[in-house]
């Protein structure tokens, strides 16, 4: 980056404060507690912020943390303050006070007077996919993959997805996914997706391991090793240091959620809770839906996402937040559609609220559903639920 304020600036003594407006690229300076300090020009053009209040702080204006971004999982900002970098350039998409998507390109870097993050950022447009091949960069680059709900991925380069999802390459990801922290042999992969192959065999599966690190890594050379799919005596294992997976990432909170519920301290477990609700995309690898692999991590997130829904509803029908509670049963009721003691929950609170024709209409979507699969009505009846519920 042309223009740019460094250590080197700092140790000759020069103001970074003159400096920084004059720079072209965009620039923001942080204290270690995030708050953003000082800014230029360019950067209030690129950002499109309020830079100037005196509660902002960088995860405002850049996205650290939020569900979503390339960022979700750390703040740029202590990123830097503790290692001197960010690892190399990112490429972040900034929202606008006007609600508009910018990309940004960014580095972080530690002054040397070691009171404060220096945040460089130049334009990049949404989509921007250049290579980034040099030494520095690499080090620092994460493949992130939402397994919860359809597969996607996403590099700090930006989104990776096309056709080959859906083929070979794309289920052999998914597979490794699934067998995340244990190496898979060659000969297990060879048994899962050609066991009518032959002696051919081991030629596909390395074929298909070659063409899915060239999807995830274009810059990788030919023969070069792969940061994202590891090579291992006798067979592949997905990278644990440079790969985040949110179905690890939604057992953890969840885990702690439930703990912080069991002991009592409603705050903690609804703040894990409803981050663990939101990372719940959907069916664990819902892109294949009849893979017998699948099945037995499916079954076990979704129940845990039963456990986390209902939580959340008992904490905000405890403390009154009614609308809150709906949602949440709502979410739970079409999840688990044959759960009786869920649809009651739902219908008694919407009957609460007042919501009587909601109520009627999704009693009589869940008693035909109930019907058509087990040929009988459902032990259920509105008539129970609105005592009960005027009760309460």
């Amino acid at each position: 980056m042309d223009g740019v304020v460094n250590n080197e600036t700092v140790a000759a003594g020069i103001d970074w404060r003159e400096v920084v407006d004059r720079l072209p690229a965009g620039v923001l300076v942080c204290a270690l507690d995030r708050a953003v300090q000082a800014y230029n020009p360019a950067a209030r053009r690129l950002l499109g912020a309020e830079v100037e209040r005196d509660d902002v702080v960088c995860c405002d204006l850049l996205g650290c943390r939020r569900p979503g971004s390339v960022l979700e999982d750390h703040c740029v900002t202590e990123r830097a303050a503790g290692s001197a970098s960010t690892g190399g350039e990112v490429r972040v998409d900034v929202v606008r006070d006007d609600g508009e998507r910018v990309g940004a390109w960014i580095t972080a870097t530690r002054l040397q007077t070691g009171d404060a993050v220096l945040i460089q950022l130049r334009s990049g447009q949404a989509g921007d996919r250049r290579r980034r091949t040099e030494q520095h960069w690499e080090a620092g680059r994460r493949l992130r993959i939402r397994a919860l709900g359809r597969t996607r991925l996403e590099t700090g380069d930006g989104p990776l997805a096309g056709e080959w999802l859906g083929h070979r390459p794309g289920e052999v990801l998914k597979y490794l996914i699934c067998e995340r922290g244990r190496i898979v042999a060659l000969e297990e992969l060879l048994e899962v997706f050609w066991p009518t192959a032959g002696r051919s065999g081991a030629a596909n599966v390395r074929q298909a391991i070659h063409t899915l690190r060239d999807r995830l890594e274009p810059a990788r050379s030919g023969h070069g090793s792969s940061l994202f799919i590891e090579g291992r005596k006798g067979g592949y294992e997905i990278s644990r240091e440079h790969v985040w997976i949110d179905a690890d990432e939604f057992e953890t909170v969840a885990g702690a959620g439930i703990a912080a519920l069991n002991r009592g301290d409603d705050q903690a477990a609804y703040a894990a809770l409803e981050r663990a609700a939101s990372l719940y995309g959907g069916d664990f690898l819902a892109d294949e839906p009849y893979a017998d692999w699948a099945l037995g991590q499916r079954d076990r997130l979704r129940d845990l996402a039963v456990q986390i829904l209902r939580g959340l509803a008992a904490l905000q029908r405890d403390a009154g937040e009614l609308e809150t509670a709906v949602g949440h049963l709502q979410r739970l009721a079409e999840l688990e559609p044959f759960d009786l003691q869920a649809q009651r929950d739902l219908l008694s609170l919407l009957i609460q609220r007042g919501r009587h024709s909601e109520a009627l209409r999704r009693y009589d979507v869940v008693r035909r559903r109930w019907k058509r699969a087990f040929g009988e009505d459902p032990d259920l009846s509105l008539g129970e639920l609105a005592p009960a519920a005027e009760e309460e």
